[in-house]
């Protein structure tokens, strides 16, 4: 056993305290070594075992009648769909690397969340992703969103995954830090599910895939100098964003499960071998013996670097030593390096060899998340410089409402993101539901069922920096009534965190207040978290100081449509259809994007929101979406009723004549973004029955109008024809993109 010795001074150039320092000394009794001291520095950050948050991650990890992989116990979340069908969900964050190197950044993170996905033994099924960007009159968010997007098309055409949904946000709040969450999901028999665990003495070790470099070990990998990488290791940016070996994993894993020749798989990630080593010990409570010379390498590296290396595209596999010769002659058909680097033993030791020289003896129980890593309690405190939600009074009413609608049309945040969804291949959406209308969710088709999956990402940032908690709590709303608009029952939630420094009080009050919203209306709407990720650090200078990023705590979120026929769309389809909002609506402009095209002004607290109108009003969805008496169903979401109608209006190029609430000042009504209201589109014919049925359940609604055959009124008042606003609305990112730079 190596002995050079160690001392605080260097436990505090790792980035651990002297308390940490002591902690290591008594768990290990005696001083650790240089290596042993480095691995507790990686295995005890904040990336690996959420020191800072998990305390309060915790509060989100509830029992669920649907949950067969809860929160934080394995690489992804998995939720019961039926038919003995699990689905695997999981979104991750590559904010930090898309500043620097956006399109390679975005490839990765996709190749990082999509492994998480295919380890667990799920064919992966659809990308979702939700994307916020700087200032839009700045070049670099117009630089940062188009390589973003051809990172997006690098990872879809080559792993052949299509990109079906998201969102796409530009907030001064981003400026050079953009937020860059990706969501994959995917689907497998309940009972083929993959863990990631070792357990058993004498279950051989094996490493899968790429063959092992440096990358990352001093650094991120994503920050290093390229040239240098191409004139050193001939590496080049083509070979980084190449998806090849991710698919030859996921084809390999998929004949290894399905011959159950495998007790146990885990990604290599950012903890490199020894963090997944100790992972899939620790869950399957044994010890584990490794020895590095057997690790397959790149180019000639030392133990150091085998231990913490980032190279992608690489697994742990634990089988038992009976099946090593078929795992290996099915790894060598898809040309795959595996070797068989070590064993699981008696104890709760992580031991690693040189040779016959042990050079680290770890107990696996210390390190990781989940296991008894030192948890920080971080102070935090509100800030005292709230402002009040603002008043309608204190803005003076448009004079002029067709001029203001032209306006709210070409608003970044709120024109078509067709441009986007155009650059996406339509060649391998065969495994997503295609629609000619669009819907509230994107669909995805579960091979083999009449069944498919509902899919959204929300978080609208406008809503967080004031109150987070009640902001936390609107992105599940949202995303619950968007599963539920387009004929799903909402099953599942993973998140994505992202936030400034833990470090910065305020910051910490953003964030514990966000999970406390989660978990409020995680148990409101009754659909549990099954996976998440953490993002801290994500800052940007302003006036010359650090400050955070806005609190943007994303939802993704799984439902599922029991039969197509029940797809529901939001595209109006008749001309002479009434439309009816469902719904109360409120004299109330905050959190809009009203305020922010129109008034200039930064949306700081949330839009009226209570959670029993919401209930109310997604109970009352749930049944009348299985019912004919609707055309179309659309919430009101950003931009408020006027937009969610002209969203109805353009797919088939209708247009709609509606009259405003004559108690509610026609800005607030139009563009105000007040929660729990829908419009719907009904046959004539059905107009009684409709209405009945409402009455029954005793919701407020109201009759808007009727669809027309393209002019667009509200009050007797023209806007214009549909041709005319469509240009508008679905060219706007287009020409923003195709702007000259400054």
């Amino acid at each position: 056993m190596e002995t050079s010795l160690t001392s605080p001074i260097d436990a505090e150039k790792l980035n651990l305290s002297q308390d940490e320092y002591q902690q290591i000394q008594k768990i290990l009794g005696r001083n650790p070594n240089n290596l042993e001291l480095e691995i507790f520095s990686v295995l005890w950050s904040e990336h690996a075992c959420y020191k800072n948050s998990l305390k309060w991650i915790k509060l989100l990890d509830k029992k669920h009648d649907r949950v067969i992989v809860p929160l934080g116990q394995e690489s992804a979340g998995a939720v019961d769909i039926g038919d003995g069908l699990a689905c695997v969900l999981k979104v991750e964050s590559h904010n930090h690397p898309c500043a620097v190197q956006p399109r390679l950044g975005t490839s990765a993170g996709l190749r990082v969340v999509t492994r998480d996905i295919i380890s667990m033994g799920a064919k992966p099924l659809a990308v979702l992703n939700s994307l916020r960007f700087g200032d839009g009159t700045r070049d670099t968010a117009r630089w940062l969103f188009e390589e973003v997007v051809k990172g997006l098309n690098d990872f879809e055409k080559g792993f052949g995954i299509p990109v079906i949904g998201g969102e796409v946000a530009f907030k001064t709040g981003y400026n050079s830090s953009p937020v860059v969450n990706n969501m994959v999901v995917g689907v497998c028999e309940s009972d083929r599910l993959i863990s990631g665990k070792a357990n058993g003495v004498g279950t051989q070790i094996a490493i899968m895939g790429a063959l092992t470099g440096n990358d990352g070990v001093d650094h991120d990998s994503f920050f290093i100098d390229l040239h240098l990488m191409l004139e050193t290791k001939g590496v080049s940016l083509e070979k980084l964003r190449d998806v090849t070996v991710e698919k030859d994993l996921y084809k390999t894993i998929q004949v290894l499960n399905s011959k159950e020749l495998i007790v146990g798989l885990q990604t290599i990630g950012s903890q490199g071998l020894v963090g997944a080593a100790s992972e899939m010990a620790a869950r399957g409570r044994v010890g584990m013996s490794i020895q590095l010379d057997n690790v397959p390498e790149r180019e000639p590296i030392d133990s150091r670097d085998k231990l913490f290396s980032e190279t992608w595209g690489r697994v742990l596999i634990a089988f038992d030593k009976k099946n090593a010769d078929a795992i290996i002659k099915v790894a060598a058909t898809h040309q795959l390096s595996f070797e068989i680097i070590g064993e699981t033993v008696e104890g709760q030791n992580l031991s690693c060899f040189e040779g016959n020289n042990k050079i680290v003896e770890i107990p696996v129980f210390e390190v990781g998340f989940g296991c008894k890593t030192p948890l920080c309690d971080r102070d935090y405190i509100e800030p005292d410089n709230h402002k009040a939600p603002i008043g309608i009074s204190v803005f003076d009413e448009p004079d002029h409402y067709p001029n203001v609608a032209k306006k709210m049309v070409l608003g970044l945040n709120i024109a078509s993101k067709k441009w986007l969804i155009d650059k996406f291949d339509k060649t391998i959406r065969k495994e997503s539901s295609c629609h000619v209308y669009p819907s509230d969710a994107a669909f995805v088709n579960i091979e083999g069922t009449d069944k498919s999956l509902a899919l959204t990402m929300d978080c609208n940032s406008n809503y967080m920096k004031a109150d987070p908690y009640i902001g936390a709590q609107l992105a599940i709303a949202e995303a619950s009534r968007n599963i539920i608009c387009a004929g799903g029952n909402p099953v599942g939630i993973t998140d994505c965190l992202n936030f400034g420094s833990p470090y910065d009080k305020t910051v910490f009050w953003q964030f514990i207040m966000s999970v406390r919203g989660i978990e409020k209306a995680s148990e409101t709407y009754n659909i549990p978290v099954v996976s998440g990720n953490v993002s801290f650090y994500n800052q940007r200078s302003e006036a010359g100081l650090v400050v955070p990023i806005i609190p943007t705590p994303v939802i993704g979120m799984v439902g599922v449509v029991e039969s197509k026929h029940h797809h529901v769309t939001l595209s109006f389809k008749h001309k002479g259809d009434m439309i009816f909002l469902i719904g109360r609506s409120h004299e109330d402009i905050n959190g809009s994007e009203y305020l922010s095209v129109i008034h200039k002004t930064e949306p700081e607290f949330p839009p009226f929101y209570h959670e029993d109108e919401e209930l109310a009003l997604q109970k009352v969805l749930k049944d009348l979406v299985k019912t004919d008496l609707v055309r179309s169903v659309h919430d009101v979401s950003s931009g408020g009723l006027f937009i969610s109608l002209l969203e109805s209006s353009i797919p088939l190029e209708f247009g709609f004549d509606i009259t405003t609430d004559a108690e509610i000042r026609k800005d607030a009504f139009l563009f105000g973004e007040s929660q729990s209201r829908v419009i719907v589109s009904v046959a004539p014919g059905k107009q009684d029955d409709f209405v009945d049925f409402l009455m029954e359940k005793d919701i407020p609604f109201s009759i808007l109008g009727h669809v027309t055959k393209g002019e667009i009124r509200v009050d007797d008042e023209s806007y214009g024809f549909i041709g005319e606003l469509k240009e508008l609305f679905e060219k706007r990112i287009e020409n923003w993109v195709n702007e000259p730079l400054i």
